[in-house]
């Protein structure tokens, strides 16, 4: 037990000397090695926070680690001291250097050199037991100097050669070089070194693998290694030029051949002998040596470079290469075999000449020939002869000299072949008949026609006709040259005929005879007086005359010219004839007819300059030449000029602007002072060259491709343009003319032109440029207005525009045909009522079964007919109430499931005889059942329809009738819609039905019309009790899983009462009664109620009635409708109206009646006109803005006598059109707007849709209470 105060008490002895040391500062007592270890002297500590009891347990001991850099240590480096402690990690740190505590409590400490240098130690304190660590041992840091880098050259020389390689090494005294970084400079600059331009390298060695002059400079260098060495000691390197050698060539000079040979010599200036020189030609190496060889040239021509080196033991060991040396080896000249005698081709039996030609010498020796690659000769001559067929080959040649070259290049072959004899053929142009007078050419043709005379023979004579060596022999033909003619060739070099061709036979007639004759009065005549003639030419009207006046053409192509006669005076002759495209194309010229011109004195006047330019001179002549008794005036603007009276001359000297003007002269006797008339007006321009303008003749833009436009260089002024640039894109092109044609596309681009003439002004000024694009092909588009399923006695207009263009186009329209595509090819009908030239619609009106069809346009521009493509087609289809026959399908629908039966018929027939199926399947029109299908008289049936059998179909008798037509369709889609194949009689039921091709056929369907949905069916049927008008449409079907059917049209035909004639006279007479009576009812009734207004309105102004179509009550029968109705009402109050339609019955008796009365409409119209109302817009007492305060009765009866039955629009018409225009009452218990209230009645005479076959007179009355707000009347 006593051995534990004694522990606690050494323990605290310990502490409290540490304690006081650290404080004091102290050193402990320690020993130290001389590797910089320490060792403790002393007790060792021991940690009072142990928990070992051993009491004898020494502390962790501290060790000073250096951090960076390690040993040796430079001045100005800084390194870092880090002191480690084992087992604990909750260390003070206190730091010692010399003995003595430094300020740093860190695990590491940061000391400087060179005044950091000493010797330290560390330990460490914590809170816990051990609180102390041992000491460590020391560690000396000690400076040591800079070392000094070393630079040497390898090899150990300062002189060196251009080519030569140097290494510098650079060296670290007393240092291991492999841990230091190197660096080079020149002349002070660093060296880089690496692809990158990195300077610093870790190798010592710096190697210059081809030394250049450049290379020549002061070398130093300097290692790193955590800092830099001192630099080295400069090393000079200088680097010299090798020598150059030259080549030069002693012998032969030049031309040089294929395997000449050659002396070259190598020269090399200074350094005395060289032992060894290397040749190259190109590329390869020459074995000799020596400074002067003789070397063979190749065996090919081109051009060749020599060069050469020296080598030699000593320095420099060798020189530079030379310049290369080029040398030219041209080819030998080459042979060629010609023939001489005969030229091909070449006949069996020939002997055949051939001489061997070599250029460029002519001291060829001996001369070799080959056939067929094989020698046949050696000779000092160069001919050769050969005897056909039996030498026939291919022949060549070469030539040898004594001097160079001694060989000539072989020549190319020749081949000699034998050819049989050629048969002539003879034609004759024009073909028989010809015309006495015509130009007849016999054509001999023989193959290679360059190398025969040519016969010509004529009936059974031996002897030639004629021969030439051209093979054509042209004749004037007379009566004598008939026969048979034929012809045979002759060699030019030989005589070797051809075999002679057919005979041909030539008949020859007379021209029928031209006769002129004056049709105008006769003479006498005077210069400038205009002649009317006339050339007669028998048994032809289709001629083409021309015309002359003595030697002159008159640009007159018409029988009966009217021209002027000539300002000379005398006799004239003229002619004419006549030509033709067919044969015979022109007749006998006229004899002569005279005509007398007596003379004139009027003076001419004519400029010798059109144009004058400012300070240039110029001389008028008054035409009169100047004789005694003649005097001369000159007028410049009606203005008399000075000048010598005596001569017919007047000179404008350095014109300027104001000599410009219009000038003219006259002349007068001196004797009986009697004048001429003044002569012509002549405009003396003064001015700049004129200005080239490019016109855009025909088309007009856009343009199209394929069209041809007509460009036209106007020159103002001049009309002597001798010539025209053209130029397109600033590039000219060849056109000369005033006129270029351009095609497009390729002709697109910018153009310019400008003119040249022989006189002056020479030149004109550039035009402007002018820009030529294409716009894609023009496409017509057709269109029909209202709809293409038409009623009989509808209206309907077909419209054709062009696509982006609308000026200069003709239409034409064509209704498609076809008859059976077995027989016929599909052709396009141009419309016989159809008018080119005419706007761009045709209008059908009134419509009948006969215009069922597909129709398409097509518009035209241009004097070459550029035409637009057909438009898409626009099929029409029209039923009537009463066709002539009927075409019966069974099953009555119009659209059938794919593979099912179907029957077609003709019924009913009528009259009409040779009833037959046509049918529009696509769009070709054809004629008889379809393919495949069973044909029994007019009835067509099949058990299988197919998809191709679709089409729409109607029956057609052999004059033309036609009934309804049906559209079938046949498609293999799962849903149809069942529809009654034929039109439903207004006021019947009509029921649809939705159909499915499986099992069960009715399922449940949305019904669509004109693609709105109608109704939904859960039974797959929709039933109309009763059908009208507007019930007319496309309709359609569609399950959401089972699909969808197609459209089909269903056509509703009103209640026939009576057939309807628009001719009747009888439908006159009661119009006019009946519109009378009910019109000047309405114009009392007018009466009354404008007094009635006018007593509540205080402050009415006159209006003007609005007449509206009222005034324009005519048909036509292209563009527009009849029309009988009211001007629009505006206003939005209550509207209060009546129409009134008369429909004529009893034709027999109005026709009597009409046939007395006048053709012209009647016409009876009266105007109310109250004063103004109290609209908002006119409180200023003017006409109301909107003009509809208007009160009038129109009653307008017209008569017209219809040609044909189906023309349009009715013949008479009687109606009244009543505007009456009242301010709200007071007393009205309803609150109205400001704005007026109408009451229309409108009574029209017209032929309605649902007239029957028969005569009706009928009135039908219909009120209608419009809303306020409308803006229609």
């Amino acid at each position: 037990m006593a051995v534990a105060p004694l522990r606690l008490l050494l323990m605290l002895g310990w502490f409290v000397y540490f304690s006081s040391a650290a404080e004091s500062g102290e050193s402990l007592p320690h020993s130290s090695t001389d590797d910089g270890g320490i060792k403790h002297d002393g007790h060792e500590g021991t940690d009072e926070n142990d928990n070992h009891d051993d009491i004898g347990s020494a502390p962790p001991t501290a060790t000073v680690v250096v951090v960076q850099p390690q040993s040796p240590f430079y001045p100005g480096e800084r390194v870092t001291l880090r002191c480690d402690i084992a087992e604990y990690s909750d260390w003070q740190y206190v730091w010692y250097k010399d003995n003595n505590h430094i300020s740093s409590k860190n695990s590491e400490t940061i000391i400087s050199l060179p005044d950091g240098a000493g010797q330290y130690t560390c330990e460490g304190h914590r809170q816990d037991r051990p609180m102390n660590s041992q000491h460590s041992g020391p560690i000396t840091i000690s400076v040591t100097d800079t070392p000094k880098a070393v630079l040497q050259l390898d090899p150990d020389q300062t002189q060196f050669y251009s080519g030569e390689s140097v290494t510098l090494r650079c060296s670290i005294e007393g240092e291991d070089s492999s841990e230091w970084q190197f660096l080079w400079r020149k002349d002070g600059a660093e060296i880089p070194i690496g692809p990158i331009g990195h300077s610093w390298s870790r190798s010592n060695g710096l190697t210059i693998e081809s030394l250049a002059v450049s290379d020549s400079g002061a070398y130093t260098c300097v290692g790193f290694k955590g800092k830099h060495s001192k630099d080295s000691e400069k090393v000079q390197l200088n680097v010299l030029d090798l020598p150059t050698a030259t080549v030069s060539l002693v012998s032969p000079q030049g031309p040089h051949y294929p395997g000449d040979k050659i002396t070259l010599r190598c020269d090399i200036t200074g350094y005395g002998s060289w032992e060894t020189y290397d040749w190259h030609k190109n590329t390869d190496s020459i074995p000799d040596k020596e400074s002067q060889i003789t070397t063979s040239l190749p065996n090919r021509d081109g051009a060749y470079q020599f060069t050469c080196e020296g080598r030699r033991e000593n320095k420099p060991q060798n020189s530079q290469r030379s310049v290369p040396l080029s040398l030219t080896v041209h080819a030998p000249p080459t042979a060629t075999v010609v023939v001489v005698h005969p030229q091909s081709p070449f006949y069996p039996g020939e002997r055949v000449t051939l001489r061997c030609d070599i250029a460029a010498y002519s001291d060829w020796h001996e001369y070799v020939w080959y056939k067929d690659n094989k020698q046949i000769s050696k000779q000092q001559g160069r001919t050769i002869s050969i005897s056909t067929p039996v030498r026939s080959g291919r022949y060549t040649c070469e030539g040898h000299r004594q001097s160079r070259p001694r060989n000539s290049q072989r020549s190319r072959p020749i081949t000699i072949s034998v050819t049989a004899l050629p048969i002539a053929t003879l034609s004759v142009q024009p073909d028989s008949p010809v015309f006495t007078g015509k130009a007849v050419t016999l054509r001999c043709v023989i193959q290679r026609e360059d190398i025969w005379r040519y016969k010509w023979y004529k009936d059974r004579n031996s002897n030639p006709v004629f021969q030439s060596d051209t093979n054509t022999h042209t004749i004037t033909a007379a009566e004598s040259h008939k026969g048979q003619y034929w012809c045979q060739g002759e060699r030019r070099d030989r005589p070797t005929l051809t075999q002679p061709s057919r005979r041909i036979t030539l008949d020859v007639r007379a021209l029928p005879t031209a006769t002129v004759s004056v049709v105008s009065s006769q003479g006498p005549y005077y210069p400038g007086d205009e002649i009317t003639l006339s050339c007669d030419i028998a048994d032809h009207t289709d001629w083409h005359y021309y015309w002359q006046r003595g030697h002159d053409y008159i640009d007159q192509h018409i029988r009966t010219i009217s021209t002027a006669l000539p300002d000379q005076t005398g006799q004239h002759q003229y002619t004419c004839e006549g030509g033709r495209s067919s044969r015979p194309q022109k007749s006998q010229r006229s004899a002569p007819r005279s005509v007398m011109v007596t003379a004139m004195p009027v003076p001419t006047l004519k400029l010798s300059m059109d144009t004058l330019y400012t300070g240039e001179n110029v001389t008028l002549t008054c035409g009169i030449p100047p004789s005694n008794g003649w005097r001369y005036e000159w007028m410049l603007n009606n203005l008399r000029l000075p000048g010598e009276p005596d001569t017919n001359t007047y000179t404008i000297d350095r014109a300027t602007v104001s000599d410009e003007g219009h000038y003219k002269c006259y002349a007068w006797r001196t004797s009986s002072k009697r004048q001429t008339g003044y002569s012509n007006t002549v405009y003396q321009r003064v001015q700049a060259p004129p200005t080239a303008t490019v016109v855009v003749v025909q088309p007009q833009p856009p343009f199209y491709p394929g069209e041809r436009v007509t460009l036209r260089c106007d020159i103002a002024e001049y009309s002597d343009w001798h010539e025209y640039v053209w130029y397109k894109d600033n590039n000219q092109i060849s056109s000369k003319n005033s006129e270029t044609i351009i095609s497009l596309p390729d002709g697109a681009g910018q153009y310019t032109c400008e003119g040249h003439r022989q006189d002056r002004p020479m030149n004109s000024q550039h035009s402007g440029p002018i820009t030529i694009s294409v716009t894609e092909k023009a496409k017509a588009v057709v269109s029909a207005s209202p709809q293409s399923w038409l009623t009989e006695g509808d209206s309907v207009t077909l419209s054709c525009e062009v696509e982006k263009s609308s000026a200069g186009w003709r239409f034409s329209w064509f209704k498609i045909t076809q008859g059976n595509p077995k027989d016929e090819p599909r052709t396009s009908q141009i419309l016989s009522d159809s008018s080119r030239g005419a706007g761009g619609s045709y209008t059908l009106s009134p419509v009948a079964l006969r215009h069922t069809g597909v129709y398409v346009c097509r518009a035209e521009r241009g004097e070459t007919a550029y035409q637009t493509e057909f438009s898409q087609p626009q099929p029409l289809w029209v039923t009537g109430p009463s066709p002539p026959s009927r075409l019966g399908v069974v099953p009555n629908k119009t659209q059938h499931f794919a593979w099912k039966s179907l029957s077609l018929s003709c019924e009913g027939s009528g009259n009409s005889t040779g009833w037959r199926l046509r049918w529009l399947s696509g769009m070709m029109e054809l004629e008889g059942c379809p393919s495949l299908w069973e044909e029994a008289g007019s009835s067509c049936s099949t058990s299988s329809a197919s998809p191709s059998d679709s089409g729409v179909y109607w029956c057609q008798s052999e004059s033309g009738e036609q009934s309804n037509p049906v559209n079938i369709t046949v498609h293999n889609d799962n849903v149809i819609l069942e529809s009654p194949a034929h039109p439903v009689t207004e006021g019947d039921p009509l029921t649809l039905r939705c159909r499915y091709r499986h099992q069960p056929s009715n399922i449940r369907a949305d019904f669509y019309k004109d693609g709105t949905l109608l109704h939904t069916s859960s039974t797959g049927e929709m039933t109309i009790p009763a059908v009208s008008k507007s019930h007319e449409g496309l309709y359609k079907c569609s399950n959401p899983e089972r699909g969808e059917s197609l459209e089909s049209w269903i056509t509703v035909m009103r209640t026939t009462r009576g057939s309807y004639s628009g001719s009747s006279t009888s439908m006159v007479a009661v119009g006019v009664v009946v519109g009378l009576v009910i019109a000047f009812a309405l114009v009392i009734l007018l009466v009354l109620l404008y007094r009635k207004r006018k007593s509540k309105d205080a402050s009415l102004g006159p209006l003007t009635p609005n007449l509206g179509p009222q005034q324009s009550n005519g048909q036509s029968s292209t563009s527009q409708q009849t029309t009988a109705s009211g001007g629009a009402v505006a206003g939005t109050s209550d509207v209060v109206y009546a129409d009134i339609d008369l429909k004529e019955k009893g034709a027999k008796k109005r026709r009597q009646k009409a046939e007395t009365s006048a053709a012209k409409p009647d016409t009876l119209y009266s105007a109310l006109k109250p004063v103004k109302t109290t609209d908002k817009g006119a409180e200023d007492g003017t006409e109301p803005r909107d003009g509809s305060n208007v009160t009038y009765s129109e009653v307008n009866m017209k008569q017209k006598r219809l040609k044909r039955q189906d023309s349009a629009g009715p013949s008479d018409v009687t109606y009244s059109d009543v505007q009456i225009k009242m301010k709200p009452l007071k007393t009205r218990t309803k609150p109205t707007s400001s704005k007026e209230e109408h009451i229309y009645s409108n009574i029209s005479r017209q032929a309605p849709p649902d007239a029957g076959s028969g005569d009706a007179t009928y009135a039908q009355v219909k009120k209608k209470d419009k809303k306020p707000g409308s803006r229609d009347a």
